[in-house]
């Protein structure tokens, strides 16, 4: 199988150096290379902020020697336009979710630079999972920072299919975890029980949904976040999926 890696990457309200001090690195590839399973073709699609002076020419060629001590794992590196708001990582998402589909990837995994893989075999399990539900659904590892939801998720090419992106852009950030787990649940919906992963990056480096002010009321803009979410999922993405499985007479 071919398995693309959708990672947007920046240095922004982080004091790095060296390479050692960046959390692709020194958290989410170091963590991978202990945990993968060979036997798959590995892409890892890099999305980088045009203008971020961090990703500079020798730490590129680092990170890509870094890679080559791993059997059947590639790295891409895709530089997103100025059109692509700082921020939106819904749209940087798709964009990387776009180009792994494009070059023929089966199945896809979306999270962040700063995730450490904390056991053997979850690659395989993900994969697995799907291919006894028609390929159809969301999968990964448990976050243990936070069970309540899948925080990163692990899905085939019918979530293009069904869909046509990985995330709706009206989601500009938090809340697009939510947005996949409400989509899916409860018929489509494959947590890992055996399997865990741990978000370790610390404070945010992009402007909660773009709203500058939003923790200035925490409670009330969070609760008013995935309001809006369930919204739009029962309104509208429950109805793509259920006629997809019609249609699909599934």
């Amino acid at each position: 199988m071919k398995i693309g890696f959708l990672i947007p990457c920046t240095s922004k309200n982080r004091d790095w150096q060296t390479l050692n001090d960046m959390y692709l690195y020194n958290i989410t590839l170091k963590s991978f290379l202990t945990t993968y399973d060979h036997e798959h073709t590995n892409i890892f699609y890099i999305g980088i902020d045009l203008g971020d002076t961090f990703f500079r020419d020798d730490i590129l060629n680092k990170i890509t020697r870094f890679i080559g001590i791993m059997k059947n794992v590639e790295i891409k590196f895709i530089y997103f336009n100025d059109n692509i708001k700082k921020g939106h990582l819904t749209r940087m998402w798709n964009v990387l979710f776009q180009e792994a589909y494009n070059e023929n990837c089966d199945y896809f995994y979306q999270c962040g630079d700063d995730i450490q893989f904390c056991n053997k075999g979850w690659v395989n399990e993900c994969i697995k999972i799907l291919q006894k539900n028609n390929d159809i659904g969301v999968t990964s590892p448990i976050d243990i920072r936070n069970q309540l939801i899948l925080t990163q998720s692990f899905v085939s090419r019918k979530h293009m299919e069904i869909f046509g992106f990985y995330f709706p852009e009206e989601i500009i950030n938090w809340g697009c975890d939510d947005w996949i787990n409400y989509v899916y649940r409860p018929s489509y919906f494959f947590p890992l029980n055996n399997h865990f992963c741990k978000n370790l990056g610390g404070t945010c480096r992009y402007i909660v949904d773009d709203n500058e002010e939003f923790f200035d009321n925490y409670n009330k803009n969070v609760y008013k976040l995935r309001k809006n979410i369930s919204d739009i999922v029962e309104s509208k993405y429950k109805l793509v999926l259920r006629n997809y499985l019609l249609q699909n007479n599934i």
